[in-house]
């Protein structure tokens, strides 16, 4: 790709699908949004990019690249319609997905009619194979093939259409892996295989387990719908290549994604935060919360000292995976979520949604139910005329038909209706925010908040009031942020070795070297596949360590540049200390310390992208910007007029005070009375929540 080239991203969501696309040669950013196709996702894709490129009015042959944050992989997990799976595992532990953790679900531990989701392997499709491997890897039990040939054959008579290969301690000799994954090809050509020491390389047999099988029954499902998408794609800019974004924040080749699916789960959402983090660099904020409110979701990431971060146990769908994926808190609380009446006669919000298909009922597509889109168009919060940059227009008589059925069952005028949506659901997100940050001990009052997505501009100042929160941010083009962090997104790559109980005074410095010399022997192999020259190829080490004795590590870069020496060990171990006591606010001193893995983080740089700024200022009076007042319904106020501003009129310095709406083609953001709004160099606003009324 040329530096002239046009890069485009596409973020699909559950109501719409956002499109962004940059100009090699000006650098200026372009977006588009089209309604997302649950049916058939690549038709709202295409959609999308054909309505940008117009937008920017390039010849298609100009594109370069296409980046894609792809929800097939979550949706498949949602709705349970992946492949066929079967699970091949060491005989004794066929109820390994079953047994798990002998846990409840954290957010239902007290509530009986709350269960673990079911296994996405059916007990009768997990298949035992006579073979066991010690946990120095030596071989006691020699692999018996002919009970991988029976397990064959309860494949084939149920029709499986993906098998995942999970043996104990694998991760430290794969050789029976191997071979039973050279007879399983053999005898049912066709199937999708996964092997759990190439998909997660660690110990913890379930973890290792449920990412195996989520990548195998996900696999076929991606890879079908990546080819229709590809050609799709073709038809319209035939010289781009496509990229699809991991759950790790970086981006990857279709190739490599092919037989790692697993990876690309909520890679949309994860977008969002790598934007928030390049957004707060670009403005000198390195701690920041942010919150993507979308039509169906609400999503929530954490910044700190300017980087995502990544940790490697998670969950998708409350099932675990035991990837380096961003570490992000989703809800279900969007502009589509449902507003409906508990048994009790409460009021509640989400997390089911109208999403694209009907929608609220505001869009007329046959929706009944009332959402929150409905409810900040009843309270005036929403231009009906200008929603989705004029596109689509908003019924209000339908919106308040909506709100008052369910105002009328709890005895509220139809504006107090709306207004309590409006708080049940505020509720929900604060509640969610202080789940990754206050209930793990981080103080939220040192941080910003960074609020994007269609919907989110309307909530974002009253979360962070809650919370009591530093400052607000609402970056340029929030609509389509998650698709502009796909933009500045880098290529990346994970890598990981497992030592086994190894415990640092007695680790090999050479040993470990050799096996970080292998890491980024093949790291640098893999970039170079995607078109990366050796100059932009960053290597990241680090290590797990922990306590011996103790259940969990923790993650540490190495602290020294260069080869690993019986020297290096030494401050690895002290940092280990420092973040163990800044975590926990105690540290076993003197406690001996065990290597668990070994990691590698390969990133493959691209090109910057920058906002535009404006360095000349017009005007400081933002009653240049004003384009009208209307009435907006604010608590124990009622109707208040608020002054309309158009942002594309905005320019630096000016102040914006509340009670104001800001209007935008892909969002609106709404500034209560007595906060004020400060419009920066790149039109991004900024409420400082630490200023006097």
């Amino acid at each position: 790709m040329t530096m002239t080239s046009a890069r485009i991203a596409i973020d699909v969501g559950g109501t719409f699908t956002d499109a962004t696309l940059i100009d090699g040669e000006s650098g200026v950013l372009y977006s588009a949004k089209a309604f997302t196709t649950p049916k058939d996702r690549s038709l709202g894709v295409i959609e999308a990019i054909r309505a940008v490129i117009a937008d920017a009015g390039i010849d298609p042959a100009r594109v370069g690249e296409v980046v894609h944050g792809s929800t097939t992989g979550t949706n498949a997990l949602i709705e349970r319609t992946g492949a066929r799976t079967g699970l091949l595992v060491t005989a004794g532990f066929r109820d390994v997905l079953e047994i798990g953790r002998v846990m409840r679900p954290p957010e239902g531990l007290y509530d009986m009619s709350i269960d673990r989701p079911s296994p996405l392997v059916p007990r009768h499709l997990c298949v035992e194979a006579i073979e066991r491997i010690g946990p120095r890897g030596e071989v006691i039990v020699a692999l018996d093939e002919s009970s991988v040939e029976q397990a064959c054959e309860v494949f084939a008579h149920y029709g499986v259409e993906a098998i995942a290969i999970c043996f104990l301690f694998s991760f430290l000799n794969p050789a029976h892996e191997r071979r039973a994954a050279a007879i399983v090809a053999r005898r049912l050509p066709g199937v999708q295989l996964s092997q759990s020491h190439v998909i997660n390389p660690e110990y913890r047999e379930y973890e290792r387990a449920s990412t195996t099988v989520m990548n195998s029954y996900l696999t076929p499902v991606m890879a079908a719908y990546l080819d229709n998408l590809k050609t799709r794609i073709d038809d319209i800019v035939k010289n781009a290549r496509l990229f699809i974004i991991q759950a790790n924040g970086g981006a990857t080749s279709v190739e490599n994604v092919r037989g790692r699916a697993v990876t690309t789960v909520n890679s949309g959402p994860a977008g969002g935060v790598v934007a928030a983090a390049w957004y707060g660099r670009e403005h000198h904020r390195d701690r920041i919360i942010s919150v993507d409110m979308g039509g169906t979701s609400f999503d929530i990431g954490l910044v700190e000292n300017g980087t995502c971060q990544v940790t490697t146990e998670g969950s998708f769908q409350g099932l675990p995976v035991k990837l380096p994926i961003i570490d992000l808190h989703i809800i279900g609380a969007g502009g589509g979520s449902i507003a409906w009446i508990d048994s009790g006669g409460a009021l509640n919000v989400g997390p089911r949604s109208a999403g694209a298909e009907p929608g609220p009922a505001c869009y007329c597509r046959g929706g009944q139910a009332p959402t929150v889109t409905d409810a900040n168009l009843v309270l005036g919060r929403l231009d009906p005329k200008l929603f989705h940059g004029g596109q689509t227009a908003l019924d209000v008589a339908a919106a308040r038909t909506a709100i008052a059925a369910i105002g009328g069952e709890l005895g509220l005028p139809t504006e107090e209706a709306a207004l309590g949506i409006i708080k049940v659901v505020n509720a929900n997100m604060v509640k969610g925010i202080a789940t990754v940050t206050v209930q793990r001990g981080i103080d939220v009052r040192e941080f910003a908040l960074l609020s994007f997505g269609g919907a989110a501009g309307a909530h974002a100042i009253d979360l962070a009031d809650a919370l009591e929160m530093a400052e607000v941010i609402v970056p340029p083009l929030p609509g389509v942020f998650s698709a502009v962090g796909l933009l500045a997104a880098d290529a990346r790559h994970d890598f990981v070795a497992a030592l086994g109980n190894v415990t640092s005074a007695a680790a090999d410095p050479d040993g470990l070297e050799r096996q970080f010399a292998a890491m980024e022997e093949q790291a640098r192999g893999v970039l170079a596949g995607e078109g990366f020259s050796a100059d932009a190829v960053r290597l990241v080490r680090s290590a797990d360590l922990k306590v011996v004795g103790q259940t969990y590590e923790l993650n540490v870069v190495l602290p020294q540049a260069g080869p690993v020496t019986a020297e290096g060990i030494d401050p690895l171990v002290a940092a280990f200390g420092r973040l163990y006591r800044e975590r926990y606010a105690f540290f076993f001193e003197g406690e001996p310390i065990e290597l668990v893995n070994l990691r590698l983080a390969a990133i493959g740089s691209r090109a910057p992208i920058h906002l535009p700024r404006f360095i000349e200022r017009r005007s400081d009076d933002p009653q240049r910007a004003c384009i009208g007042r209307r009435p907006v319904y604010f608590e124990k106020l009622g109707y208040v007029q608020a002054s309309v501003f158009d942002r594309d009129r905005l320019r630096p310095g000016m102040a914006i005070r509340g009670p104001a709406i800001v209007e935008e083609s892909t969002s609106v953001t709404l500034i209560p009375m007595q906060r004020t709004a400060t419009v920066g160099a790149d039109l991004g606003l900024f409420v400082n929540l630490r200023a006097a009324p």
